[in-house]
Parts: C-alpha cells; sequence; structure tokens
C-alpha cells in the first residue's frame, strides 16, 4: 500500500532529524580526531571566547548543562591547557574560569560549530518562515517529550507551513 502524503512527510521530516543527527555525529569525530576535544568541550571554550571569564554555575547556563558537568569539562580543558581557575576576590570560594592565549588561539580558529551552521541557513529564511518552523519544531519536541496530550491544534496551521518549507530547508542543510 502507498504511504499517504502525511506519512510520506513524516518521512521525509524523520529521515531530515536524522540527517542533522548524523552530522553531529560526524562532526563530534572530526572534533576528536582534530582537535583532541569534545562538542561541550568547544562550547565551554566558545562561551568563554564570547564571555570573557566567567563561574562555572554560569557557563553550565550557557552550554545548558549542569554544573557537576561543567566541572568535568572544565578539568579536562585546565589539563590540557585551554583555560585556567582564577580566585579574583577576597572570597576563597568564588572562582571564574578564563581562557588561556592557547585556549583563545584555539576558540579563534576552530572549526563553526553545527548549531552555528543551522543559525546561518535559518537566518536565510523569511521572519515568517522562520515563526513557523519554529512554532512546528516546538509542538514536535512537546510531542516527541510528553505524547500527543501536548498536541496544540491550534499549531496545525503552522505545522502545514513547515512541511511546505522543508524543500526550501533540504538547500541550506
Amino acid at each position: 500500500m502507498k504511504p499517504t502524503i502525511n506519512e510520506d512527510i513524516s518521512r521525509q521530516i524523520a529521515n531530515l532529524i536524522h540527517k542533522y543527527i548524523r552530522l553531529r555525529a560526524l562532526y563530534t569525530k572530526e572534533l576528536a580526531k582534530n582537535y583532541d576535544l569534545s562538542v561541550m568541550q568547544l562550547l565551554c571554550l566558545e562561551c568563554l571566547y564570547e564571555n570573557d571569564k566567567l563561574s562555572m554555575s554560569d557557563i553550565a547556563e550557557n552550554i545548558m548543562v549542569n554544573v557537576s558537568t561543567v566541572t568535568g569539562i572544565v578539568d579536562r580543558l585546565e589539563k590540557k591547557g585551554f583555560l585556567e581557575r582564577c580566585r579574583e576576590s577576597g572570597d576563597r570560594r568564588v572562582i571564574t574560569i578564563a581562557l588561556t592565549e592557547k585556549g583563545r588561539t584555539l576558540a579563534e580558529n576552530s572549526p563553526p560549530l553545527v548549531h552555528h551552521r543551522i543559525v546561518d541557513a535559518v537566518k536565510r529564511l523569511s521572519e515568517n518562515e522562520r515563526e513557523e518552523i519554529f512554532k512546528a519544531l516546538d509542538t514536535l519536541s512537546r510531542l516527541i517529550e510528553h505524547g500527543e496530550e501536548e498536541r496544540d491544534h491550534r499549531l496545525t496551521p503552522a505545522i502545514q507551513q513547515a512541511e511546505n518549507t522543508m524543500g526550501q530547508l533540504r538547500e541550506y542543510t
């Protein structure tokens, strides 16, 4: 039996998501091979490059992980000489993290994250297309996370619009 148009579009959406996951996996492998870094380590370096010195909790908030995860990332990057812990106040408990010159050089010369490529591609879409895609992806994310009960039927037109712009997205991914 031939799949319906909705089933076909659903498969195409799933394939595009899978393509992104593969792209990220290949990027992660390349980072590890060429720079001896993980994606999270590069995110940490870029976060510090953009913000100068930060506390562990500020880094965690910026790269969206737990502070305990940041501790491991910082430990490994510090061992490699990319960053340092700094005590700047009279309170010994207050520690900020800063890039070393080696870390700054790496952050300046590292390959762009897959995330940045997506952001650049999305910027080329019209504002209306971006809003529609955002609504559709937000709904999809909630459905995956919480199931059908989260479905907001008011977003059905947004999902349809996102499906209509799939051809444009394929050009950018």
